[in-house]
């Protein structure tokens, strides 16, 4: 389920453009872990905004938030999840979110890192998270092939 950590840059977005932006990164990080477009199985789709204080955010060394809006991700997926297409229509549909959600004419910056952690390496809700229960419960298409053909 995907987990991802947002830190914005000081001002950039309003408390609606921040909602939409959730939104779209939830069913842009969905879409990539194959997720089904069903409540239950995405309650454990997270998204965690993070501001940052006035005067945190530099480029090349000036104060950079008058002029940058940025959405700077950390996403936590299971290894194994996304393959690289999955990646680069994620990272697409990122900067297309983020775009969306301005109205102004601020340079839009987007970075993430994809953090995939190994088999039962994740604690979740007091237990370990394994890859074959996820798939099964999520009925993620693509990997439940790829287990079966293991």
């Amino acid at each position: 389920m995907p987990l991802l950590r947002v830190v914005l840059t000081p001002g950039a977005f309003d408390d609606d453009q921040k909602a939409r932006l959730a939104a779209a990164l939830t069913d842009a990080s969905c879409r990539a872990e194959s997720l089904p477009d069903d409540p239950r199985n995405r309650m454990g789709s997270l998204v965690l905004l993070e501001e940052l204080a006035p005067g945190a955010f530099y480029s090349a060394a000036h104060r950079a938030e008058a002029a940058v809006a940025g959405v700077f991700i950390d996403w936590q997926v299971s290894a194994g999840v996304l393959d690289g297409a999955r990646k680069a229509r994620f990272a697409a549909e990122l900067q297309e979110a983020a775009r969306a959600v301005r109205d102004d004419d601020r340079l839009v910056v987007t970075s993430c890192v994809i953090h995939e952690v190994p088999e039962g390496q994740w604690a979740q809700n007091g237990a370990i998270r394994r890859l074959p229960e996820i798939t099964a419960r999520a009925r993620f298409q693509h990997l439940t092939d790829l287990l079966d053909q293991r």
